[in-house]
Order: C-alpha cells, then structure tokens, then sequence
C-alpha cells in the first residue's frame, strides 16, 4: 500500500530522493534506525533522521479501516516534514479542474473517461 502511494508522489517530487529498502535483506538499517512496525517511513534531511513514519499511524480517514486512505493524506505528511512541497487543492482549483475535464479517481486526478483533456472547452482567463 505505502509503495504504491510513494510510487505516485515520488513522480511527482523530483527534488526529493526516495529510497526503499527490504526491512529482511537490511537488518542494519532497521537495527540503527529502531524500526518496530512495517511499512516505516523515515524523513532525513542534510543526513539526520527528522521524522518517523510506523504504519499507517494518522494517515487513515476511518480508524477503522487503517489500509485505506488517500495519497494527499500522505503528501501532507511528507509536506508537514519539510521533505516536500504540497498544498492542498482549495475549492477554487477542484472547480477549475473539474471544468477541464480532470476528476478525482482514487487517489490521483486524470483526464475523463481515458480520452484525455478537454482542451477545446478550456477558455482560459488569461487571455
């Protein structure tokens, strides 16, 4: 689940580096960093270890359903850390995106219905 939402936003965030490691084949790293709970998310910046992650601790809507959330949920969380930069979509941008034919599905927004943008009926203000 975790690498499928760093997958998205690591596409996303080119100025920060993710790396994963295989908590079996890197008992090390687990050993020095005092991981307890998988997945673990470890934030370092200039080389020290300034935010943990363990599970999914915070980042569910439902308590009751700790698998599911969403992957701004875990954009604020790295933003929060200072790893990356996120803001949240306000109402305005939601409009506007939903005006260009872009829709939430899931956890990321794409075009409508796979057949791409709707540019034709996008009439931008800035003209």
């Amino acid at each position: 689940i975790m690498d499928h939402h760093l997958k998205i936003i690591a596409a996303q965030q080119l100025k920060c580096k993710f790396l994963r490691l295989d908590a079996e084949k890197a008992p090390f790293f687990v050993h020095k960093l005092q991981v307890r709970t998988l997945p673990a998310l470890i934030v370092f910046q200039e080389g020290k270890m300034v935010e943990q992650l363990m599970g999914f601790e915070g980042l569910a809507l439902n308590p009751a359903e700790p698998d599911k959330w969403h992957t701004g949920r875990l954009q604020q969380w790295l933003a929060a850390t200072g790893a990356i930069k996120y803001t949240v979509p306000t109402e305005e941008v939601r409009e506007e995106m939903a005006r260009m034919g872009i829709r939430p599905k899931g956890t990321v927004w794409s075009g409508t219905s796979g057949t791409g943008f709707k540019g034709a009926t996008y009439d931008s203000d800035d003209e």
